[in-house]
């Protein structure tokens, strides 16, 4: 039907990314893990390690507490393959993350916790452009992880960590639905959907470093899935008031209960690397992230969800992985710089890629520096999103077949305090 047809992208469209062609997932956390983005799992070495490899927190001499800002801005653009061209606007977003560590005693015991927005982000398009009624002119997924974590030194060769993420996520969709098409009614002026939902779940992670020789070290990581059941409402405004209107239509009602769920990846994540000399150290990393436990997407939208395109929605994501490299080089005592570079893998297979969570196959470059003094230490960071654009011609809906076209900047900041 044809009313159902104006909302196929509606829920799916959740995912939709802001400069990081790797599903869910957001940036890395943190600066030094930006500013050498391809190596941040085997020498992270302040309070962001509870994000990328918890069992370095034994390296840590002091408490110390970590505020960071990513900023990042996101741009795409679609020309479809049957004419026209939707491009996205409001490009700029801000990811805060916080750290702190402490040790719970001289050697061997260290505790942590973060705050982070590992997932999420949004995408906005005007709300006349041509894809007004087939995706969300607004989606925005806002996910938060709680990751309290403990440390231990084994020996002076191997550290592990274990910790639990309580992550909670926040769903708002925004549609225009065309009430003129839906009923037949000539002139009747659009409405507009609204899915607002959230929810929380419980995983966990793990790591070990081992340190190989004085000047080589390898290190494991593991972030358990994370299955969120969201619970909200779905708002539908501009319902026509004209009599007679026929069944379902009749039945619709200005809010419903809505119901979904979003299963975020798990991931592992290896890396090794080698102080070449006393001030340059070098890592590469490799990471797979499982993807594939998104496959589709149930809806329950009440008595409202006959407007939905089914009650449920094929994604079929492909599991990914993610190659880099990663090098920080110490100036001096206060300085340090940094760069990386990572090659990551979409999961995104065009069959069911959506304008709105459309990306491709990316190379990011960063560069970074570190700088302390006493017991203050900022870090800055820039990377770049290095793209071909992608052409789809697959896709179930031919109208989300034809070129995809990106571009991605993050620029972060982050202040620690040593106590």
């Amino acid at each position: 039907m044809k009313k159902r047809m104006m909302i196929v992208g509606v829920v799916v469209a959740a995912a939709g990314n802001l400069a990081w062609a790797d599903g869910f997932r957001n940036p890395p956390e943190g600066m030094q893990a930006i500013g050498k983005v391809g190596g941040k799992i085997v020498f992270i070495d302040d309070a962001s390690a509870i994000t990328h490899n918890p069992a370095n927190l034994t390296e840590l001499t002091d408490n110390e507490l970590i505020a960071s800002f990513t900023l990042g801005y996101g741009k795409r653009e679609f020309e479809p393959a049957l004419g026209g061209k939707a491009e996205s606007k409001d490009p700029w977003a801000v990811l805060p993350n916080f750290f702190a560590a402490w040790r719970l005693n001289e050697d061997t015991l260290v505790a942590g916790v973060s705050l982070t927005t590992p997932y999420g982000r949004s995408t906005t398009f005007p709300k006349d452009s041509i894809l007004r009624y087939s995706v969300p002119y607004f989606t925005e997924l806002v996910a938060v992880n709680l990751n309290p974590t403990l440390a231990y030194k084994v020996n002076d060769r191997v550290s592990v960590a274990a910790g639990l993420n309580v992550l909670y996520a926040d769903l708002d969709l925004r549609q225009i639905y065309p009430w003129s098409l839906a009923t037949g009614i000539p002139g009747a002026p659009d409405g507009e959907t609204r899915f607002s939902a959230d929810g929380a779940g419980l995983g966990y992670n793990a790591a070990v470093t081992w340190n190989i020789t004085d000047r080589q070290r390898a290190a494991l990581t593991y972030r358990s899935s994370n299955k969120v059941d969201l619970e909200g409402d779905l708002k539908v405004s501009g319902v026509p008031t004209a009599p007679g209107l026929p069944a379902p239509l009749s039945m619709v009602t200005a809010r419903s209960d809505f119901e979904t769920s979003i299963e975020f990846p798990a991931v592992v994540a290896a890396g090794y690397g080698i102080q070449l000399t006393d001030k340059l150290r070098v890592e590469v990393n490799v990471e797979w992230v499982r993807h594939s436990v998104f496959e589709e997407l149930e809806l329950d939208a009440g008595n409202n969800t006959f407007l939905l395109p089914a009650s449920t929605i094929p994604a079929d994501w492909d599991d990914n992985w993610t190659y880099g490299i990663g090098a920080d080089y110490a100036l001096n005592d206060a300085w340090t710089l940094r760069a990386g570079f990572i090659y990551l893998e979409t999961p995104v297979p065009g069959k069911t890629m959506l304008p709105s969570i459309s990306e491709e196959d990316q190379s990011v470059i960063s560069i970074g520096a570190g700088y302390v003094s006493g017991a203050h230490r900022w870090d800055f960071a820039y990377a770049y999103g290095l793209f071909n654009g992608r052409t789809v011609n697959n896709n179930a809906n031919p109208a989300f077949n034809g070129d995809y076209d990106f571009e991605a900047h993050l620029l972060g900041v982050s202040y620690g305090l040593s106590f």
